[in-house]
Order: C-alpha cells, then sequence, then structure tokens
C-alpha cells in the first residue's frame, strides 16, 4: 500500500485527534523519531519480499523496546503473511490488518485503533488475522532456528537431547501455528526468525 493509498484511508477516519507521518523504512523512521516525543500509534507496512518481512520482525521487536506504550500494528499483504510474523515476532501486536481487506473494513479498523487507541493496552484485543495461540514456543523457535542453518531432525534431536519424534512433533506444531504446509514455507519463517536481534533469540531459545 502507497503513502497516498494510507494518507486517504486516514482521511476518511473523521473526528480523531492523529496527524500521520509516513516514512521510507525503519532506519529513517528511528533516526528521525531518536529525539523526539513517541507516537501513540505506529503502523508497520509490510511488502510481500524476503527483505521486508525480515525488517518488519527487526523494527517491531525494537520498537516494543524503544517505545513500549506504542500500539503496534502490522499492516501485512494478507492473512496467511499476517499470521505468520505474528507467530515470529517475539513481542505481541495490538493489531494485524490486512491490505488484501476492503477498503471500508480497513477504514473501520483503522477508525477503531485511533477512536479506542486507551483500549487497547492489551496485546491482541483488535487481532484480525485468527490464531490459536500467543506464538510458537521456545523449543518450536529453537528448532526452527537449527533447521535455518541446515540441522536435518536427526541432528536437532542430538542438539537438543530429544528423540527424532519428540522434534519432529514440535516441527509439525510450528506449521501449524505458521499456516505452512511444507518444509520450504518451514524454513522461510526460519530465514525470518533469524533475522531477529541476538538478544531476541537467546530470550526465546
Amino acid at each position: 500500500m502507497t503513502k497516498l493509498g494510507l494518507r486517504q484511508l486516514f482521511s476518511c477516519c473523521s473526528g480523531t485527534p492523529y496527524q500521520l507521518d509516513a516514512f521510507k523504512d525503519s532506519g529513517d523512521w528511528f533516526a528521525r523519531r531518536a529525539h523526539r516525543r513517541p507516537y501513540d500509534i505506529v503502523i508497520y507496512s509490510v511488502a510481500v519480499t524476503r527483505q521486508s518481512r525480515q525488517h518488519s520482525i527487526y523494527f517491531l521487536t525494537h520498537l516494543a523496546r524503544k517505545q513500549p506504550d506504542a500500539v503496534r500494528v502490522l499492516l501485512a499483504d494478507d492473512e496467511v503473511q499476517g499470521k505468520l510474523i505474528h507467530h515470529l515476532l517475539p513481542v505481541p501486536l495490538h493489531a494485524v490488518l490486512c491490505k488484501s481487506s476492503s477498503v471500508e473494513k480497513l477504514r473501520l479498523q483503522l477508525n477503531a485503533l485511533m477512536l479506542q487507541k486507551e483500549s487497547l493496552c492489551r496485546p491482541y484485543k483488535t487481532l484480525s488475522c485468527r490464531s490459536g495461540s500467543g506464538g510458537l514456543s521456545p523449543t518450536e523457535r529453537t528448532i526452527l532456528d537449527y533447521m535455518g542453518k541446515g540441522l536435518s531432525i536427526p541432528e536437532i534431536a542430538i542438539r537438543m537431547a530429544r528423540n527424532a519424534k519428540t522434534i519432529r512433533t514440535h516441527k509439525f506444531n510450528a506449521m501449524n501455528k505458521l499456516g505452512v504446509r511444507t518444509d520450504t514455507g518451514l524454513l522461510c519463517a526460519a530465514d525470518i526468525l533469524r533475522y531477529l536481534p541476538r538478544e531476541s533469540m537467546r530470550a526465546g531459545c
């Protein structure tokens, strides 16, 4: 979604006190916001590219540390992408919006975010992408990290002092949570996970 498209959506959300500031990338955002007051709501618009998915993980993780009171919103390409990133993030999101939604639905969701910002203190209150859990477990994250490094299931079992059957069970649980059906899809998730700051990986594993 373009900057112009976002501005048009926000212009339709009447009666709100918020001003829209758009940034070309996460580096620009942190550089320009370093010495200014924090935002109330931050929306990260992720593209379909691998790099954009990686950057969304990195940005939202750092945002939670630098501006913990900001409402964190992911604007995903579709529900599949939104669910994937939501489960991989080590920090909670307050909402996931999808570009594949109708313009009217996006307008209503944005309007609700701005009008009800004070009621969004609990993560996932307005999460639009359905999910059955709060994300990957530490064990599942560790397995994905090893898979991303090229280790096989038997090798991962040895590293984690578990049997291969247990590792496969955790692997399939991760696939179900992330909404992926193939090992290739799981490796894509592992690739995104490895882009997290090192301290986040240590905390998650």
